[in-house]
């Protein structure tokens, strides 16, 4: 029986995020789906997706999530008073690793204070789903009766980490009955099968585009902020996909780029300045991610440009105080980890440097996608894919783009317009319609229930 709704949330390393739609709605069109916005307070700007950060206060209850979570927790560390708060970020990939699901797992937040991780999980999902039917309710009064809501998780997770964010969500009082586990993949292999992504010559020998026809073959890489799902689709002459090659990937995201770029960094200013900063301001390192996190996606490869990184002046204070005979800013060399010099400059409040140093970021995260994806397209069952389609919020980045392209330029790569929220749309229509997975490769079991159906009852 279709529900009325169905609610999904798209819980990522880096950014997670929520989106609906009504059953009507589906009907007419089912990868038209309505995504929550949120505002970051730090910049006053609107996204589709909010931070993956929570907050709890010092008797370890709940406080915010998301970029409220942010720029709550930079104003105490301002303020030096942080240090009996936990804050949270980047904590999805703890489960990567979970093998039992007797296992009882506590998260270190930014400062080694720990937290059980259930109650971490359970309480981030409380607030987007709160946030959700608040959004929903605004226009419509909806029984949680009504919906049926969907939660993504990586593919290549192990069986009880998939049983884990089930509990968790139970924990943030979701309906059992009405709650299904979507592959971060499969949802983003449903969601580009209705995108006008072939190229075709109309009646009237118009060139035109269209979805993918009975017969197209494609693989889909997800490349999110902690990991990357790789899995192929072919499409069926009813309109379902069937899964050509069974998902898999590793932990080749985009926030590896961003620990090349603080490795680096504390390389520049070394040890000690490093760890006065973590023991005593602690909110300068966590600026500085945020501003390359925001910087990375602009970097195109190949180019002459200088990449600008905002760098707080604080940090050189630092660095003169514990060594008053040098200034951080009169350098010009950094010997990175590869034993490489890079060439640095400081101008006003950047840090300038140049796009082929840059470039060195990414080079074994794109590496390791790329070999994967070769390996699978060479594999019988990889063979007749003409398209490759790339989607999460890595696929933002033009040195992974440009990277898979020189690698494979006789294969078509698309990136949908909306690839950064690919797999919330796609977890929307597999909410309405699971059985439009008709085939996998290789049965999943999750939680003691088959899977393979795409369903969890």
């Amino acid at each position: 029986m279709p529900h009325l709704l169905v609610a999904a949330i798209d819980f990522g390393t880096t950014y997670s995020g929520c989106a609906f739609s009504f059953y009507d709605e589906f009907k007419k069109d089912p990868a038209k789906s309505f995504v929550k916005n949120w505002i970051d307070p730090n910049s006053s700007m609107m996204y589709c997706k909010t931070s993956t950060c929570i907050l709890f206060n010092e008797e370890k209850e709940f406080n915010e999530f998301g970029f409220a979570a942010e720029a709550k927790y930079l104003d105490l560390m301002l303020e030096n008073d942080h240090h009996n708060w936990y804050f949270f970020r980047r904590f999805k990939m703890v489960l990567y690793e979970i093998q039992s699901e007797d296992q009882e797992i506590l998260i270190e937040d930014e400062h080694g204070n720990t937290m059980p991780a259930l109650t971490v999980f359970s309480e981030s999902l409380r607030y987007l789903k709160q946030s959700l039917l608040d959004y929903v309710n605004d226009s419509v009064i909806i029984s949680m009766d009504d919906i049926k809501w969907v939660i993504t998780v990586p593919a290549i997770w192990s069986d009880p980490a998939k049983t884990f964010m089930r509990r968790a969500a139970i924990q943030a009082e979701i309906d059992s009955d009405m709650l299904t586990i979507a592959l971060e993949p499969e949802a983003a292999a449903l969601f580009v099968k209705y995108l006008p992504v072939e190229r075709k010559v109309d009646g009237n020998d118009k060139e035109v585009l269209q979805a993918f026809a009975p017969g197209s073959k494609y693989i889909v890489v997800d490349a999110g902020g902690g990991t990357v799902d790789i899995t192929a689709h072919e499409v069926l002459e009813d309109g379902h996909v069937k899964e050509l090659i069974k998902s898999t990937g590793g932990s080749w995201g985009g926030t590896k780029v961003d620990e090349e770029y603080m490795d680096f960094l504390k390389r520049l200013i070394g040890d000690d300045t490093t760890k006065y900063i973590d023991e005593n301001l602690p909110s300068l390192l966590f600026e500085a991610r945020r501003d390359f996190e925001s910087a990375k996606h602009i970097i195109q490869p190949n180019s002459d440009k200088k990449i600008n990184v905002r760098f707080p002046a604080k940090i050189a204070e630092i660095y003169t105080t514990l060594h008053p005979d040098k200034d951080l800013r009169a350098k010009d060399i950094v010997l990175t980890k590869n034993k490489k010099q890079m060439a640095v400059l400081f101008k006003g409040d950047k840090l300038r440097l140049a796009t082929k140093d840059v470039e060195d970021f990414f080079t074994q995260s794109v590496k390791n996608i790329t070999d994967h994806l070769a390996k699978l397209l060479q594999e019988n069952d990889g063979k007749g894919i003409s398209t490759i389609i790339l989607v999460g919020g890595y696929a933002e980045s033009q040195m992974l783009v440009q990277g898979i392209k020189a690698m494979f330029p006789e294969i078509n790569t698309i990136i949908p317009k909306e690839a950064a929220w690919s797999v919330l749309r796609g977890a929307v229509i597999f909410g309405h319609d699971p059985s439009m997975i008709s085939q996998r490769r290789s049965k999943y079991t999750y939680g003691g229930n088959d899977i393979y159906t795409g369903v969890n009852k």
